[in-house]
Parts: structure tokens; C-alpha cells; sequence
């Protein structure tokens, strides 16, 4: 055993002890110094990712307006109409989605397909029909396919379920 100094009082002890029996102060190893430097390395890599993503998005968007100002003006209202009738369609998606889950038996056990996969119809009458597919449990716990047919309606801002019925196979 040899002796080592302490750097809190600079007093000797034996280098088989934890600590020092003067002050207390506990002695590093090399693990603890590895593992110390490896999560330095690790919040330097997370640092440096962030500001590489920042720069990745920024030259995107400097991308995607250098393509949306060489449009001409009816391929960009195409482009926002289009823009706007996913947004409705996705907003129809996910007010089906919210009130199947109301009126199901038994949530917990209800295994919906994608609601991306689900058929969506715009339909002239400004309604928008969903036809949601999945599995559920029935009143007896038996679990069976289903096709459900929602149909929503703007409403302001909000999107309105109008009615939901199941379709039966």
C-alpha cells in the first residue's frame, strides 16, 4: 500500500481507503472519472446534434421558399387548397377517432387500424365521410371486426361528428 496525498487538506493516507480520514473527502477512481467524461461527451454531442438540426431546418425552410416564390400563383393556390383539404380531412380523422372511443363497449380493448389507412371521402354537401376499421369487443366480450361509418361537418373552427353508424359485414 502506498500513501497518497490528499488534494482537500494536502494531508497523507493510504491509497486502499475511500476516504480521506482527515477531511472526509472522498477519493475518485478511474471509473468514476470515465463514466464522468463519458456523459460530458455525451451532453457535447447533444449540444452539437442541436445546433446541426437548427441548421438542417433552416436550410430547409430557405429550400422550401426559394420553391414556393418560382410557383406561379395558381399552382400555389392549388398547393394551399390542397394543404387545407388535408388539414379538414385530418381534423375529420381525428374527431371520428375521439368519438368512437366514446361510444365503444370497452376502450381498453379496442385495436383501431391507422386512422391514415381509413377511408375519407369529401362528399358536396360539405360533409366529410371516415369509414374507422378496426377490432373491438362486443357486449360479450368477444372480439369482432368493424367498419364504422362517421360523417363529420364544419362547424366554425370545430369539426362536428353528424353521425356514426356501424357497418355491419
Amino acid at each position: 500500500m502506498s500513501l497518497i496525498t490528499c488534494k482537500e487538506c494536502g494531508k497523507e493516507y493510504s491509497s486502499s481507503a475511500k476516504a480521506c480520514p482527515h477531511c472526509g473527502k472522498r477519493r475518485t477512481t478511474g471509473f468514476t472519472k470515465f463514466v464522468g467524461g463519458f456523459f460530458a461527451l455525451l451532453i457535447l454531442f447533444g449540444i452539437w446534434s442541436s445546433f446541426r438540426g437548427q441548421e438542417t431546418r433552416d436550410h430547409a425552410a430557405q429550400i422550401e421558399a426559394t420553391r414556393r416564390a418560382s410557383l406561379t400563383s395558381d399552382q400555389r393556390a392549388k398547393e394551399d387548397a390542397t394543404r387545407e383539404r388535408d388539414k379538414r380531412l385530418s381534423a375529420a380523422r381525428g374527431a371520428c377517432l375521439m368519438y368512437l372511443k366514446t361510444v365503444l363497449h370497452d376502450l381498453d380493448s379496442a385495436k383501431l387500424d391507422s386512422s391514415y389507412n381509413w377511408y375519407v371521402e369529401e362528399r358536396k354537401n360539405g360533409t366529410i365521410l371516415v369509414r374507422p376499421t378496426g377490432r373491438a369487443k362486443n357486449a360479450f366480450g368477444a372480439y369482432i371486426k368493424g367498419t364504422w361509418n362517421c360523417v363529420t361537418k364544419q362547424q366554425g373552427n370545430d369539426i362536428a361528428v353528424v353521425s356514426m353508424n356501424q357497418i355491419r359485414p
